[in-house]
C-alpha cells in the first residue's frame, strides 16, 4: 500500500548554488543575465529558502526561476 501523506522531511532535489543559477541565466543571453549577490538578495526579497554550506549559497532551481521571471519583468516594465 502507498503512503498517503507527505513526508515533513521532504527536500528539494534541484539545488544549485547561486553561482551555478547566475551562469545558467547568463546563457539565456545579456538580457537575462543577473549577478549571483543580486539573485541572492532577490531570493530573500521574496522569501525563497536559501542555505549556506561552506562559502556556497544555496536554493531551489524551481524558485529561482519564478523570482528571477519576477525581477526580469519588473526590471522591463520600470524600462531598465
Amino acid at each position: 500500500m502507498a503512503i498517503s501523506v507527505h513526508s515533513p522531511y521532504a527536500f528539494n532535489t534541484d539545488m544549485v548554488t547561486m553561482v551555478e543559477a547566475s551562469a545558467l541565466f547568463a546563457e539565456c543571453g545579456p538580457r537575462y543575465e543577473v549577478d549571483s549577490r543580486t539573485l541572492k538578495r532577490w531570493a530573500v526579497k521574496h522569501g525563497v529558502t536559501i542555505e549556506k554550506c561552506g562559502k556556497d549559497v544555496w536554493a531551489s532551481w524551481t524558485d529561482l526561476l519564478e523570482v528571477h521571471a519576477t525581477e526580469i519583468d519588473r526590471r522591463e516594465a520600470a524600462g531598465k
